[in-house]
This record gives C-alpha cells, structure tokens and sequence, in this order.
C-alpha cells in the first residue's frame, strides 16, 4: 500500500489553522460562562473563599462563574474532574495544597501535580488544633503528653482523608514530639465540627478559617496555630513554635486550569483575579467572612507550586504517609 504523502506546504496551512483558531479563541474569550469546580462540600473553607470573590472576578472578567461542588475522597474527585477537563478555559477550579498533590504519592490517581496550570493562589490558612471548650485537654503541651504516654489511643479527627494537610500536620506534630496519635479522616468539614461539638471525638485538626466562629462564640477552644507567627484573626492564640512545638502547616487555596489551557487564556484569567483580590470591597467580605487572602500570583505561583512538590518529596521520604 502506498503511503499518503503530505507536503510542506500541506503540513504549515494546517499548523497556521490551527494557530490562528487557538488565536481567535483567547481574543473572545470568555464568551460564555465559566464552571468553578470546589472538591468539598458547600460551607466549608474553600467553599466560602470561593462564593466571596466569585462576584468580583466576574466584575473584572466580564462573565459568570458557575460554582460547582463536587465533593468526595477528601477533594480527589474534584481535583480529577479538573485535571481531566477541556482545555478551553471554560472550566476552572480550586486546588488546595499539600493535600491535592500528597494524595498522588500514596495513591493512583487521575492527576500528578504536572496535571494544572496555576492562574493565582488566594488563600493561605494555617492549621490549628481544637478541642470542645469544656475538654481536660487545656494546652497543646497536655495534647503532646497524653500521646506520649498513651501512644495510638487518642483519636485525632481531620477534615481530609489520608494525605491531607490536617494529617501530614499530625505526623509533623508526631515526629517533632515523639508523642503517637490515631488519626481519623471524616473527608469533609462539616462532619468533622458536628463529631467534635457532638462529643463523639475529642480533638480535631482544621484550618484556621474553619474554627474561628467557634472559637468566638465558646464552643471550641484552640491550642495552638500552625504558622510561623500569630495570626490576626486569633492574635492571642500562640503558635505550636512558641509553644516547643517545631511545626508549621497550612491549606493553600488557589484557582487552576487543566495543564495545556493556552497561556493566553490563562493570563486573562489571571488579570481578572488580580483586580479581584485588590477590590476593597472583596478585601472587606473576606475580612468579615474569615478569609485568610493571601494572593500569589503570575510566576511566583509556579515557584511556590514547584516549591510545595518539592517539600512533600522530601516528607515522603522521611514519612510515608500511607503507613
């Protein structure tokens, strides 16, 4: 059978087709709607963060963002959806780091952290450990000493699933302390707050945003919070550091594409969000919906992408967190 010749000329008219079409869709674009997915259900931290600044990115893009939960095995079913989506820049969604990368080195899934684009990260919110107000545990130090001397027997409750920031959190706590705890993955927030308000644990991991209203009206108290210096929004809480405890953990959340989105695309998008974030009116709703903001933006969201792979490569290494 002979085979079909293709000549040069043939071959550049069809690569200019496709340039000057790939062109044409990033100078309309957007025409029409854009789907958000959230991996967690509506009402927790990413869900709120979302519907904050959902109104002023449609200000600044000029079309709607459709919000989409698509909740299940602590975000990996959302994360999949968008790392499997078009690549059209109609279909944009949340990722929240470490946990969306950690789930891939314990376990098959659909993405690998080469599988998104970064349009701007939004949200940075340190971790913290809580117990029900009228708990024995008082500090973080009775925390460590009951895991020291009754290693495994105290149940710790993450939002997550195995992977999580919350439970990679609890192995840093593990290793900085000696003390052993049981970690127990409820994959949702909501589930988790009713299982501690309700009694039925005793400790839980969160993230900041996630604890604060509780904090305030009485019903959970803090022990400590993960980051590097205390944070405004509880500034009398002290941090695991202050407290002898070497250990800084948080939840990043940020807005994505599917990798091989036209850096066009991904530039406007990226625009529109930047204005979003420095919106006085979006800056007063995230302070008073307890949105931590911490915008990320351009290519210092690749390095700090690059730079959470890198960080999780090398806690792999020390601790397996699927053992």
């Amino acid at each position: 059978m002979t085979k079909p010749r293709f000549s040069l000329s043939l071959i550049a008219a069809i690569g200019l087709t496709v340039l000057s079409s790939t062109a044409a869709i990033a100078q309309n674009y957007p025409d029409h709607a854009i789907d958000v997915i959230v991996a967690f259900n509506p009402g927790g931290g990413t869900d709120v963060a979302a519907r904050t600044i959902e109104p002023y990115i449609e200000k600044y893009l000029g079309e709607d963002l459709v919000i989409i939960n698509k909740p299940g095995a602590g975000g990996e079913v959302g994360f999949s959806l968008l790392a499997t989506g078009k690549k059209d820049g109609y279909t944009m969604g949340f990722i929240n780091l470490p946990a969306m990368y950690s789930y891939s080195y314990e376990r098959d899934t659909a993405y690998s952290p080469k599988s998104f684009t970064g349009v701007a990260n939004l949200v940075y919110d340190p971790g913290v450990i809580v117990v029900r107000s009228d708990s024995t545990l008082k500090t973080l130090q009775d925390l460590v000493d009951y895991g020291t001397k009754n290693p495994g027997a105290l149940p710790i409750g993450t939002s997550g699933s195995i992977g999580s920031s919350e439970h990679i959190a609890i192995l840093g706590v593990e290793a900085a302390t000696g003390a052993k705890f049981n970690h127990v993955p409820f994959g949702a927030t909501a589930p988790l707050r009713t299982a501690l308000l309700g009694g039925h644990i005793q400790v839980a991991a969160f993230n900041l945003s996630e604890a604060t209203e509780y904090v305030k009206d009485g019903s959970m108290r803090l022990l400590g919070v993960m980051s590097d210096k205390r944070n405004a929004m509880s500034p009398d809480t002290p941090t695991f550091r202050e407290q002898g405890v070497d250990v800084i953990s948080g939840s990043s959340r940020g807005l994505a594409v599917s990798a091989g989105t036209d850096p066009k695309v991904v530039a406007i998008l990226s625009a529109a969000v930047e204005k979003a974030v420095n919106d006085p009116e979006y800056l007063a709703k995230a302070k008073a919906a307890g949105v931590p903001v911490h915008y990320i933006g351009g290519a210092d969201y690749d390095v700090f992408l690059s730079q959470v792979s890198a960080s999780l490569d090398a806690a792999w290494a020390a601790t397996p967190w699927s053992k």
